[in-house]
Order: C-alpha cells, then structure tokens, then sequence
C-alpha cells in the first residue's frame, strides 16, 4: 500500500499513546502533519511525566527510517489499510464532524467507505422477532446503502448477518483489529474482513475497555446518513448512538415498542424526542427518496436485444432462437451467457432457453 508524505506523517503520529486532544493540538500547531515530523524538535511540547517520555520516543522514532518501515511493514502484514483524514477514501460526513478520527484502520473492502452508509444499531438484549426483522431490513436497504454497525450480539449482530451477502457491510470495531470481542464473533469478524470491512480507529494492538464503545458510536453516527434504532433501554448505548446522529444532522429512525417493554424503553423515548417511527422498510426508503420497487433497467447490447426477442416464456431451442434473431449459433450462445448473468434468462436444459419477463 503506498502512503502520501502527509498519510505517513498522520500515521506515524498516531502510532503513540498520546489522547486525542494532545494530538489534535499538535496537528493545529503544526498546521501540516508532514511539518509535524519535519519541525517535531521545536513543536513537541517539554513536558514531565508519561506525557514527557512519549514525546521522547517521538523525536528518537525520527532518527531512523527503520520506525517507519517496521511499523507499515506490520500492518501491511496483517492486512490492514490505513485510511488518514488526507486519504481519498476518507468521508467527508465523517470528516466534518466535531472530533473526526485521525486515521481510520481497515480490513476488508475500503471502497464501501466511499458509498452511501446507512446505520442500523442494537441492544445485545433484543427480542427474536426484532432479531429477524432487523436481518430482514439491513438486507433491503443493503441494496442501495453500505449497512453500518457494531459487532455486539443481538441487534448490531443481526444487522451485519443481514447485509453479509451483499458484502455491504461496515463493522467499526472499539478496539485494535489484533483483538477479538466478544470471542464468541471470531468467525463472523472474519467473514466481514472477507465480504465487507472492519474500521477501528485505534491501533491494532489496543485492547478493549468500555469507555471506548461510547467514542465507537460517533463514528457510526458520522459515517452515516441516518441511523436505525432497533432495540435497547432508557441508558443503552443505542441511545448515544442517536443523539450523536441527531446531532451531527443525521435522520434518526426507531422500532415501536409496547407499553412496559424494558428492550425497547429507550425505543419509545426516541419517538417521542426526535425519531421517526419506523415498521417496515419503505418507513426508511421513503425518507430518502429512494423506491425498491422500481425495477432497474437492463441494459442489453444489440444482439442481446435480439436473442432476447427471440426467447418465449415457455423454453425455446438455441437454434431456432438463432433463426428467429438472424443470428449465428455461436453469437447466439454468447448472448444467452451474458443474458442469464443479467437474470433475463434462464437454462432449461438441453440447450433450451426461457425469458424471465418482468413486472
């Protein structure tokens, strides 16, 4: 993976253990992270203590090349692309928001950080029949939309195995891709760097620790156009995930829950704040101007056109589709492969074909 200088310069920064605040002063001080490095000797502060000491691996880190190269060489390893805010794949919704990540770690397909993102979050505590029906709408809007989630069991959970097929699919991590949690989605975590992608701003070999989950959440929150509350209670993190959302200018949506419901408390009082009350997909769709039930248009090559007027809805014979469409056997063969994978065909066997009419 080739870096730009200032994409080294944000990711060497953020290689060491200094709080988000002091490296955002860094970086204002310095006004360029590439000048950060170059000028480090007069720009890092002299401090005493952790601070003071951390500062000091920065300056002897710049001594040799050797820092950077282990430390890039490492991550191409494990295979994690380094996303900065100087980076293409960067997103701007994210970007704008109050205290936007300064390097984002990925695995798995970055280029879903350039699609639409739409957020779907949960309790770990959430009722079957909201279970299926989270899968169910993470599955339809994962058509026009990259679904956005967490990894917790329950409704982020549903939510990821909703969009897995469709690979569109974004998990962001509260701790470094070197670690797993719960241990229990090991194989899920894979199966989502293999189909779709894991983000995490921390480095990958920083643990898990609780107060980290809430700072996750605004990332779920910024990366998105609206987020989708399925479950949780008056205090559950879902509802910090929405008044981010809510804040940043994000469309807030939410299940409806019946009276006493201690899973989806937090629910109701969404709808009765800000949310949208949400039942069915079109509650979603509809907000954003998009129509599922339109059909896309095929779009067909000339001799495909052809083949395709040729073919009847009851299964009609290569050759006489080829005599019908004026057409050679062999053209006709190539059109039919290309109008199955187009599904506006189907094989019946016996080099039979029949056309797949649509509403």
């Amino acid at each position: 993976m080739g870096y730009t200088k200032e994409e080294k310069a944000m990711i060497w920064l953020d290689s060491f253990p200094l709080d988000y605040a002091k490296k955002a002063a860094l970086l204002r001080a310095a006004k360029d992270p590439y000048l950060l490095a170059e000028r480090a000797e007069a720009l890092l502060p002299h401090e005493e203590g952790a601070a003071g000491k951390v500062f000091e691996k920065m300056l002897s880190s710049l001594d040799s090349a050797d820092y950077m190269k282990g430390l890039l060489a490492s991550y191409e390893k494990k295979e994690i692309v380094c996303v900065t805010c100087f980076s293409e794949h960067y997103p701007e919704a994210l970007r704008n928001i109050p205290d936007p990540p300064l390097v984002l770690y990925c695995r798995g397909n970055v280029r879903l950080l350039s699609e639409r993102k739409f957020a779907i979050v949960g309790s770990r505590k959430t009722d079957a029949d909201i279970l299926a029906r989270t899968e169910e709408i993470s599955r339809g809007l994962s058509r026009c939309f990259a679904i956005v989630t967490g990894i917790a069991e329950g409704g982020d959970t549903a939510a990821v195995r909703g969009a897995l097929e469709s690979g569109k699919i974004i998990s962001v991590l509260a701790y470094g891709l070197d670690h797993v949690y719960p241990a229990v989605n090991r194989d899920l975590l894979k199966k989502i760097a293999k189909n779709g992608l894991l983000v995490s701003e921390y480095i990958p070999s920083r643990k898990s620790e609780p107060y980290l989950f809430p700072a996750r959440n605004r990332i779920i929150a910024g990366l998105s156009e609206g987020v989708l509350v399925v479950s949780g209670g008056e205090k559950s993190g879902t509802r910090i995930t929405a008044r981010l959302a809510y804040e940043y200018g994000r469309d807030v949506f939410a299940f409806p829950y019946g009276i006493g419901s201690r899973t989806g408390a937090g629910c109701n009082r969404l709808i009765k704040e800000y949310a949208k009350l949400t039942e069915e997909l079109v509650d979603i769709t509809s907000a954003f101007g998009i129509n599922l039930t339109e059909k896309e248009e095929i779009e067909l090559t000339e001799n495909e056109k052809k083949a395709l007027s040729a073919i009847g809805e009851t299964p009609t014979h290569i050759s006489a589709i080829a005599e019908k469409a004026g057409l050679s056997v062999s053209s006709v063969q190539v059109c039919l492969t290309m109008l199955e994978m187009k599904k506006a065909v189907v094989s019946c066997g016996g080099n039979r074909y029949a056309a797949i009419r649509r509403p």
